[in-house]
């Protein structure tokens, strides 16, 4: 919602990024608000209770588009409450000064990621060949990720830090504490016309505590990445739709684009390493971050054609094994492996570190 000021301005009033223009959106989004307490827990259950027990049922395999297109609309669902709330996600990456574009364009590909599995499925069921819209997918999400990384400067786009989701949840509570402790200020939520003071109350740092102390905002200067480290975050980038383009003009059990995937990550790895000795050298911290994206290269033992050829066999002779423990390893954690062993070997988002 917007409101007027006294000079004719438009100003943010409420929630900017959420309110909206249409009547019917606009109600869901003050019901959310006022039942969020319980409404976004029993949300997140109903998702949990669907990927726990969905893969175990009978006919799963029948419906598994309506299973996964469930989880799909939750987690969209989601989204769009996180942003009703203020509220950052634990997966929403670190892109530099947040316009309305780049705001737009987090969310647009936060959806696309949300919903690419669902597409997958929907798509090998229906088509010849899915991989023609699997590339789509990846070339979309390449061209958001750049336009992102190129708002950072280059930088990579980490997700935010536990303590910083934190801080920035706690200044999402301090729009609301402005907004009870100002209601003369106020006036209706559409129209108040000192909205000005309600932001400047939350973003200058007001405790959640309503009677905390204002505190000056902290201005972080960002160093300029160096080209080792753009390098590094564009292979990051591209990987998957190398990967995916090889495997839609290549033959199914053609190793290239397995090999070239792999090459691309372990040189996006090299390069990340480069960047790090050059900030230290000049005397600067540069967080690598490179330990989750080395973990990530056993991802490599499921994907295809080397899963099919090297890993598979081998993997379901553990679980024969697990499955003969008594209790845990027959009745759960056997059962467990097995199915998710054919569901790496149907699905490709699900091993695509994308």
């Amino acid at each position: 919602g917007v409101s007027r000021s006294r000079h004719g301005r438009t100003r943010p009033c409420g929630n900017p990024e959420a309110m909206t223009d249409f009547p019917l959106l606009r109600t869901y989004e003050r019901w959310v608000k006022r039942n969020s307490v319980w409404f976004i827990p029993a949300l997140e259950y109903s998702k949990s209770l669907s990927m726990c027990y969905a893969p175990y049922s009978l006919n799963y395999y029948d419906n598994e588009e309506w299973y996964v297109g469930f989880e799909a609309v939750t987690d969209v669902i989601s989204l769009y409450h996180d942003s009703i709330l203020g509220k950052k996600s634990p997966s929403e990456l670190k892109c530099g000064p947040e316009t309305t574009l780049i705001k737009l364009l987090k969310r647009s590909l936060s959806v696309v990621e949300k919903s690419q599995l669902f597409v997958e499925i929907i798509t090998s069921r229906r088509t010849k060949d899915k991989w023609a819209f699997i590339v789509i997918i990846e070339a979309v999400k390449v061209v958001l990720r750049l336009q992102l990384l190129y708002n950072n400067g280059g930088r990579p786009l980490n997700p935010y830090s536990p303590k910083e989701i934190k801080e920035m949840n706690d200044r999402s509570k301090c729009f609301e504490i402005a907004r009870q402790n100002f209601p003369e200020l106020q006036g209706d939520e559409e129209t108040g016309e000192f909205s000005d003071l309600i932001l400047m109350y939350a973003k200058h740092g007001r405790g959640v505590d309503p009677h905390g102390n204002f505190r000056p905002r902290k201005c972080v200067v960002k160093e300029p990445a160096n080209s080792a480290e753009i390098a590094a975050e564009i292979l990051h980038i591209v990987r998957p739709l190398i990967y995916a383009s090889l495997r839609f003009r290549g033959e199914k059990n053609d190793f290239t684009p397995w090999i070239a995937s792999l090459v691309t990550d372990l040189t996006s790895i090299m390069l990340r390493k480069i960047a790090s000795k050059i900030a230290r050298k000049k005397g600067k911290s540069y967080n690598v971050g490179t330990s989750s994206r080395v973990l990530m290269l056993l991802m490599y033992l499921f994907r295809a054609p080397f899963y099919q050829k090297y890993s598979r066999d081998k993997l379901k002779d553990l679980v024969r094994i697990v499955k003969r423990i008594p209790l845990l390893g027959s009745a759960l954690i056997g059962p467990i492996l097995e199915i998710s062993l054919e569901l790496v070997e149907r699905r490709y988002f699900t091993t695509s570190a994308s």
